[in-house]
């Protein structure tokens, strides 16, 4: 080689470790251009591409240059480099060792060495070099850095830490170092301390875009949603595409109910990353949030592509496709989910609520007793409390919720709170929960996702626009409340909307609704976002749900607030906890002045009853009592609530009666086999012969009404006291005898009677309410005397749809006043 060329290398040398790449090149170029096959120049070559970032061109120099000198370290070690910079870890490993087994070779080839088996899952073997690289530079921040990374592999935490203590004793300005305490700190959830060592690497790098990240995942944890949202925008400012700080951000603002927005970083992140799973799975939520469950089916089905054995994606699946109706594919999918992991609660709800739509409820208990000994889970714990009411199976139920109790002050998710109403709650502990629960479902800033909204107070001259939002519109006792309201709106004043989201039964009443509404708009197929969207073009200024949290509501529409002021009434007996619902309606006896405090929402008052009743219902002659499989001259009780508001104190109450009065019977809802054979034996167990319990089948409404004219009394249930079964027993003539409670759902029945004219039928305890019924059952004189009464209660306003409807447009007005 001559002297001009070993004074070019050395000077390609000198340029390289000044960091002047692009002289260095060239003068190896130049080299190489007049000897093509000298392996230094090829080298340096090789090393400066590398250097400026460019591996692939770096590659086949340093390969000439390993291949044209055997033997040559520096080559070696650097082309190790190259397939590490390429991800190429086994060619990798092969270079490095080559390099690894010469004389001398530097504590940097084992150090890369490491690096390439660390990243083949290899940590053990890492560890052994790495402690041959440290022998060697003990000194080395580098390699104390990597051992930290391997024994972090390992779950040697201490050591891991220990190393990078020592990095930062030798260089208290290294920043890889202070990232890794951070990702140590985090990955054991000790936030506070984690959150120190980031700050702390963003001191030092404030461009650092995975210190930024995992910085927002800690105050993600932290519960500062906000603090977070900015981490993650901070750092997409500085690398638009960064897949997993689109998919944190996404992660954020779906927890704060703002699905839409989260949906189009989920995009972002997949659109840089389109086999990330988990941004996948987060897309799949966000469109189920937004009940675009088609769209979720597919992103799931991909995500199932990528990762089979995936349990979440398979139970969520299992939901999207019950969501859809698709109850057949969605219990394998289910079934698929709990195989893979039984510790996932979400595939025993979904399973149970297909054994549930299927009538199957002994096996749905059985599936959710199973998912709840696996799982903890105190939604599954929830369902089975309900489900073990619904059969009435109390002595199981009595565990059930004494541990659902136990919990309720705490937890944020036991299922539906819906549930609570039926139990022995107070009003405070109902709006306690609801308000975690809500806060858990539809995020921490629900208001967020809204958009554009109409504005509260309408134009001079135009119409007060009201809109109605329930899946009840069809045959279904709330239809049968609110149809005569609905018909006798002021069209001059008022514009109505009814958007049903329920099945089209193609019924009189379903026939009767659509008459009654200006607008009748079918969104049953429609995603939560076209709702929204629809809701906000009709420009309402108030919004109405009917729904509530029972079964089947789409609560996420009104979460997402498509109008200004939205309204709880008539569906739920009780507040939703939700900052997106403004108003209660109620009456002044349900929610007594002075009692507000127990409800999230501003109450609004009516002069009437909180539940709306018309004088239009039919009145059929009743079959006979033998028909009805009825004994002739007994004394006959009734009760056709459902099985669920049925407890085993009023039951026993009702038994006591019947001791009480020789010959009478209790005629009693069917509502499933399980409730029915369950009473008879809690009968036999009272003393009371199991056939002194008449079960009647579900029947058409009108011959419902017809049956109570053979009944002599109707017996409330308690604490969710009797609806529409109390004013259908006093539209048909029948007396109820009712207690009420301070709870919302347990003061209905009372409101009914008081607004009836009835207050003496309203008993305080059950010692009361029993000393009632059977005063009456034993008093002939005395229930003609009441009976009498109840035959005119036809004629209060409880009946007085005219009136309520005037009364309702006089909240409906207030409230926009109020809100102007």
């Amino acid at each position: 080689m001559s002297a001009s060329t070993n004074r070019k290398l050395k000077q390609a040398q000198e340029l390289l470790q000044s960091g002047n790449l692009m002289a260095a090149q060239r003068l190896c170029e130049e080299v190489v251009e007049r000897a093509p096959r000298n392996p230094e120049a090829l080298c340096l070559l090789g090393i400066a591409r590398l250097a400026a970032g460019d591996a692939r061109q770096a590659l086949p120099l340093l390969e000439r240059a390993a291949s044209g000198h055997a033997g040559y370290g520096l080559a070696l070690e650097h082309l190790g480099l190259a397939y590490l910079m390429l991800d190429r870890f086994a060619d990798a490993e092969r270079a490095l060792r080559d390099a690894a087994a010469l004389p001398g070779a530097p504590a940097s080839v084992r150090m890369r060495l490491g690096i390439a088996l660390l990243n083949q899952d290899r940590p053990r073997e890492a560890l052994a070099v790495l402690q041959e690289a440290l022998a060697l530079a003990p000194e080395d921040p580098d390699c104390h850095l990597n051992l930290a990374h391997a024994y972090a592999r390992q779950s040697d935490i201490a050591a891991a830490r220990n190393h990078l203590e020592t990095v930062l004793r030798l260089n208290p300005a290294h920043v890889e170092a202070c990232f890794n305490l951070g990702v140590l700190a985090l990955q054991g959830e000790e936030l506070d301390t984690a959150r120190q060592w980031f700050e702390r690497t963003l001191e030092r790098a404030p461009q650092y875009v995975d210190a930024l990240v995992n910085l927002g995942v800690v105050l993600q944890r932290q519960s500062l949603a906000e603090d977070a949202t900015r981490c993650f925008r901070r750092a997409l400012e500085i690398a638009p595409g960064h897949a997993v700080a689109n998919k944190n951000l996404a992660d954020t603002l779906a927890s704060q109910g703002r699905p839409e927005e989260a949906l189009d970083h989920y995009l972002a992140a997949l659109k840089s990353a389109e086999n990330f799973v988990a941004a996948r799975e987060g897309l799949a939520g966000a469109l189920l949030a937004l009940g675009r469950f088609r769209e979720a089916i597919a992103s799931l089905q991909e995500v199932l592509r990528l990762d089979p054995g995936h349990p979440q994606a398979w139970g969520v699946l299992a939901d999207a496709l019950f969501q859809c109706g698709e109850l057949a594919d969605a219990e394998p999918a289910a079934r698929r989910a709990r195989e893979i992991d039984p510790g996932l609660a979400r595939p025993y709800s979904v399973l149970a609520l297909v054994h549930i739509v299927r009538g199957e409820l002994d096996h749905a208990i059985a599936t959710l007793e199973e998912g709840f000994e696996r799982t903890g889970s105190g939604g599954l714990l929830g369902m089975l409390a309900h489900q073990l009411r619904r059969v009435c199976d109390w002595e199981k139920r009595r565990a059930v919720w004494a541990e659902l109790k136990r919990r309720l002050g705490q937890e944020a998710d036991l299922g539906s709170p819906f549930w609570l109403l039926i139990e022995d709650t107070t009003p405070e502990e109902q709006l306690d929960y609801t308000r975690r629960w809500a806060e858990a479902q539809f995020g921490t800033d629900a208001r967020a996702g809204a958009g554009r909204v109409a504005k509260a107070v309408p134009a001079a001259g135009r119409r007060v626009r009201i809109g109605y939002l329930s899946s009840e519109f069809h045959e279904h006792a709330i239809a049968y409340l609110f149809a005569g309201v609905l018909e006798r709106h002021d069209r001059t004043r008022f514009e109505t909307f009814a958007y049903s989201y329920g099945p089209e039964d193609e019924s009189a009443m379903r026939a009767r609704l659509r008459a009654g509404a200006e607008h009748f708009v079918e969104v049953a197929w429609d995603p939560d976002d076209v709702v929204m969207r629809r809701i906000q073009d009709d420009a309402l200024d108030i919004l109405v749900d009917l729904k509530g949290y029972t079964m089947g509501a789409r609560t996420s529409i009104l979460a997402r607030r498509p109008c200004p002021v939205q309204v709880n009434w008539l569906g739920y007996p009780g507040t939703l906890g939700a900052s997106f619902i403004d108003h209660l309606i109620t009456d002044r006896f349900i929610v007594p002045q002075g009692s507000e405090s127990a409800y999230s929402e501003k109450i609004a008052y009516l002069d009437h009853c909180w539940q709306c009743n018309d004088r239009s219902r039919p009145l059929l002659e009743p079959l006979t009592r033998a028909e009805y499989g009825l004994p002739a001259d007994a004394f006959v009780f009734c009760c056709f609530a459902q099985s669920a508001k049925i407890s085993p104190e009023i039951f026993a109450r009702w038994m006591k009666l019947l001791h009480d009065v020789p010959g009478s019977v209790l005629w009693l809802a069917a509502d499933n086999q399980w409730a029915s054979a369950n009473l008879k034996r809690a009968a036999q167990a009272q003393g009371v012969a199991p056939e002194r319990l008449v079960f009647s089948p579900r029947i058409p409404f009108a011959q419902h009404l017809a049956r109570y004219r053979v009944a002599d009394l109707a017996l409330d249930t308690f604490p969710y006291t009797s609806h529409s079964t109390a004013s259908d027993a006093l539209w048909a003539g029948c007396p109820v005898v009712a207690l009420c409670g301070n709870t919302f759902a347990a003061r209905v029945s009372g409101s009914i009677l008081t607004h009836a004219d009835l207050p003496e039928l309203i008993t305080g305890s059950l010692d009361d309410y029993g000393q009632l019924a059977r005063r009456l059952a034993t008093d002939a004189g005395q229930l003609a005397e009441i009976r009498s009464k109840v035959s005119t209660a036809r004629s209060s306003s409880l009946f007085d749809a005219d009136a309520f409807a005037r009364d309702l447009e006089r909240v409906y007005l207030n409230i926009v006043i109020d809100r102007a």
